[in-house]
């Protein structure tokens, strides 16, 4: 990704979308790449409810960064550029 930080600006990530970054990020550097987590255990690691998860992820999803199982969003993953821009916010 060429600028990140007019990338971030531009994307315009609310504080839920940048939480959700950093911990799928954290999990990235844990476990290895993609990051990946429930989406029940996203909310209760962000003390978030169920739904408002299952937003963030969508609106992450149509945004690039974050990719989801087939399955009713039951658990969430990092793009590449998803990682890049978690570590810059």
């Amino acid at each position: 990704m060429p600028d990140i930080k007019a990338y971030v600006l531009k994307m315009g990530f609310n504080r839920t979308e940048k939480d959700l970054l950093n911990l799928l990020a954290d999990e990235w550097d844990k476990a290895g790449p993609p990051g990946y987590i429930e989406t029940t255990s996203i909310a209760a690691r962000l003390q978030l409810p169920v739904p408002q998860v299952k937003a963030a992820i969508q609106s992450l999803y149509e945004k690039g960064v974050v990719d989801t199982d087939k399955v009713d969003s039951f658990a969430a993953y990092l793009t590449p550029e998803g990682y890049a821009l978690a570590r810059y916010t």
